[in-house]
């Protein structure tokens, strides 16, 4: 009897109850990472690189962006609304468009420092790295997203 209600409770599993009882795996990657993979599979992306000390940063503003006049200076932390965070240094804002003589010192006040945003919680997150990337004008702006569906265990994909 029980080798029997072991098949029935089996059976009565949907996909995804199958699914979850096998070893999660989570996926967060770093904007600079998903840009990255972009790039790498032919889609275009924004000219950038990331950088974890102002040196670097000096070295790339050199050798990736010599002749623009603005850079757009990302925070690299694992949660959304970076650009309306704040610094408990007191900086405001976790992105910022600035002029190429003044990257190094927006960086430099951006690194190691623990950016506050609505998706971190009072404690904020460090920032280790920032991605430095070349400003553009923008036509519209699109959002592409991948998501896991747990009725079906599978990816859903949006676009807006």
């Amino acid at each position: 009897m029980r080798g029997s209600l072991e098949k029935l409770i089996a059976g009565s599993l949907s996909v995804a109850g199958r699914w979850q009882n096998q070893q999660l795996r989570r996926l967060n990657i770093h904007e600079y990472q998903g840009a990255e993979l972009m790039s790498k599979y032919g889609i275009n992306v924004p000219k950038g690189v990331a950088v974890a000390s102002v040196e670097e940063v000096k070295e790339a503003v050199k050798s990736v962006f010599p002749n623009d006049k603005e850079i757009v200076v990302k925070s690299q932390i694992l949660a959304g609304g970076r650009g309306l965070g704040t610094f408990k240094s007191g900086l405001k804002g976790g992105v910022h468009i600035v002029k190429t003589e003044e990257v190094p010192d927006v960086a430099g006040k951006m690194l190691g420092q623990i950016l506050v945003t609505k998706q971190t919680g009072p404690q904020g997150k460090i920032v280790s790295k920032v991605y430095l990337c070349k400003k553009l004008s923008l036509v519209n702006e699109m959002y592409f997203a991948i998501t896991l569906d747990r009725k079906t265990a599978g990816p859903v994909c949006f676009q807006c």
